[in-house]
């Protein structure tokens, strides 16, 4: 070797980040550079001529010779001891993890062998900490080759998932987890579909859910986490697959819950509401010992129980509503209640082999109650479903008790219509046939002055009617062309000269006869009110506002401090009004879940905003 190629050759040891060794046939060191007295602790020189074993852990010579032996009896380039964890020793004994290559150089009929030897402490420190967060992964985790789409590792968590051992998977492609049928749909899943920075799948484009195969043909739904990375020059997916079984069963409960809703709604008496809580509870959510109880007289009493219930726990008493029971403090509070093993309650009352317990309040209607017979049963997700059956149950039971006490307001709104239709009317008759019969000169003013009152009791009589019977109901509501309802109810109403203007294209969702109604006494309103004295009639115009619409006239309008009364029963201004005709348009509006207001209109009268109305 010439003295220019021998410096140039040094030159470029002595740049290396690595320790670079020459060793001879006889395994001693003929060179080392200086890299070495960082990686090891010795000085260049000291090693000159020692065995390269030196820098071996004493426990492994043995064994390094033999392996030195071996190799030089068929040199080649190659790492050394693939897939073996080496040491480095260090002078002062301690060891550290390295990488070794082997070249062979042939120089003068003589072998030497140069060995890199690189320091992988950081490696391993990081590979050690890989290791840990995936084994920390709660979910199984697979590592796959980008190129190759193969497996390259896996999670403990992987048996768990799949009932197969991960160090099997390795090497296989990754598509093996999923059902074979759609190996090519999971193929392109990956390979197409994850982006650099990351996607979360459950599901197809098409909808079908993501799955694994187990080992024993079960088939579980997933969610695939997958993220592209790179790893000591490697592009590699890293797959986190979560079982969502639990997720998928808790959202086929909240369906079912939604439709057992609708029968709730449908429910027309308070038994067969707790007989379908009962059902629900046991069919839908798999509680089958369920109890529900209704609050009567002061106690919680059974309304409907589980054929479980029964066998677990017997025949079940009522409970004082107080706080002595859980399911009296839940009733009392408000506030669902679990209990993890009920043996642990002392308040007299045996619950058989139950042990796990919910009490779950219907507002102020009752108490269903769940139990287990084992301990710890149930967590806060069975609270949350229990709880919106519950609640369900409690609007139901609220529904059916508001129409109880609408029906019990209809029978006695009847009764007094009667009274008023009967009692009030037969006398007005009377009045006005002996009124009839008296033999009366035109001029008598005094006579004329009674058949005016007898009109106006009249009157009241009929408005008084119209509020008590039809004030607050609303059929079946429909779209509307209020253009159409105001001109028919407009030639309803004896509106002298007046004039009606309405926009067209104005529809809304309403009752058309109650709609009808409010429009009649409206107008009345404008032509009592709003007239002129030449006689030239009210104008009155209809047109939409923002979320409804709006009827004005251009009479003398309504002052702003008496806008708030207007609707009181019994408020007008008018000798031949009967102060109830707004009264039952607000209880018309109000009936729709209208909001009403009085303001000025465009051209100085009194102009009534109708909002919160549903426009088609």
């Amino acid at each position: 070797m010439s003295q220019a190629f021998h410096s140039r050759y040094e030159a470029i040891c002595e740049a290396s980040p690595d320790t670079i060794l020459l060793v001879d046939d006889n395994g001693r060191i003929t060179y080392a550079n200086e890299r070495v007295a960082d990686m090891f602790g010795y000085e260049p020189a000291e090693l000159l001529g020692d065995p390269v074993e030196v820098l071996v852990p004493a426990s492994v010579r043995s064994i390094h010779a033999a392996d030195r032996e071996a190799y030089l009896d068929d040199p080649e380039t190659r790492p050394m001891g693939a897939a073996m964890d080496l040491k480095g020793r260090r002078r002062d004994g301690s060891t550290m993890p390295v990488d070794i290559s082997l070249s062979p150089i042939r120089t003068a009929g003589s072998l030497e062998v140069m060995a890199v030897v690189r320091d992988v402490s950081e490696r391993e420190t990081y590979q050690k900490t890989y290791r840990t967060i995936l084994e920390a992964v709660p979910d199984a985790v697979l590592i796959t080759d980008a190129t190759t789409g193969k497996i390259v590792d896996a999670n403990d968590e992987v048996a768990t998932l799949l009932g197969d051992d991960p160090e099997t998977l390795v090497g296989e492609p990754h598509t093996v987890v999923h059902p074979a049928a759609d190996e090519a749909r999971y193929r392109d899943l990956y390979t197409r579909r994850v982006p650099e920075d990351g996607a979360i799948f459950t599901q197809f484009p098409d909808g079908t859910d993501l799955c694994v195969e187990r080992t024993d043909g079960d088939r579980v739904p997933i969610e695939i986490n997958a993220r592209v990375f790179e790893l000591e020059n490697q592009r590699l997916i890293v797959s986190v697959l979560r079982d969502v079984s639990s997720r998928k069963r808790r959202e086929r409960r909240l369906r079912a819950l939604h439709d057992t809703t609708r029968r709730l709604v449908e429910a027309d008496d308070p038994s067969g509401i707790a007989t379908l809580i009962a059902d629900t509870a046991d069919t839908i959510l798999e509680y089958a010992n369920t109890v529900v109880r209704f609050a009567r007289d002061g106690r919680l009493r059974p309304a409907s129980s589980t054929a479980a219930a029964l066998s677990t726990m017997g025949v079940r008493p009522s409970y004082p509503i107080d706080d002595t029971t859980p399911a009296g403090r839940a009733y009392l509070t408000g506030e669902p209640i679990r209990i993890d093993d009920v043996r642990d309650i002392e308040d007299g009352h045996s619950r058989g082999d139950a042990r796990a317990a919910m009490y779950l309040p219907m507002g102020e209607h009752g108490v269903v109650s769940v139990v287990d017979t084992a301990v710890g049963a149930f967590d806060r997700s069975d609270i949350e479903l229990a709880a919106i059956l519950a609640t369900n149950a409690e609007t139901a039971l609220d529904r059916l008790a508001h129409e109880r006490e609408l029906e019990r307001q209809n029978e006695r709104l009847d009764e007094f219509a009667g009274v008023v239709s009967h009692d009030l009317r037969n006398p007005l008759d009377a009045a006005r046939g002996w009124l009839d019969a008296v033999d009366r000169p035109e001029s008598s003013e005094n006579l004329r002055r009674v058949e005016d009152a007898l009109d106006r009791m009249d009157a009241i009589i009929e408005d008084t009617l119209t509020l008590a019977k039809q004030g607050r109901a609303v059929g079946e509501s429909d779209v509307v062309d209020v253009a159409a309802v105001a001109r028919e109810s407009w030639v309803v109403v004896a509106t002298g000269e007046g004039r009606l203007e309405v926009a067209d294209e104005l529809r809304i969702r309403a009752d058309r006869d109650r709609l009808q109604h409010l429009l009649e006494n409206l107008f009345r309103n404008s032509v009592e009110h709003g007239s002129t004295d030449d006689d030239s009639g009210v104008t009155v115009t209809i047109g939409p506002v923002e979320g409804g619409f709006y009827v004005s006239d251009d009479g003398p309008g309504i002052p702003p401090e008496e806008r708030d009364a207007v609707f009181e029963p019994g408020r007008t201004s008018s000798s031949d009004g009967t102060g109830l005709g707004l009264t039952i348009v607000d209880e018309i509006a109000e009936a729709h879940g209208w909001e009403v207001r009085v303001t000025d209109g465009d051209e100085g009268g009194a102009r009534f905003e109708f909002t919160n109305v549903e426009r088609s």
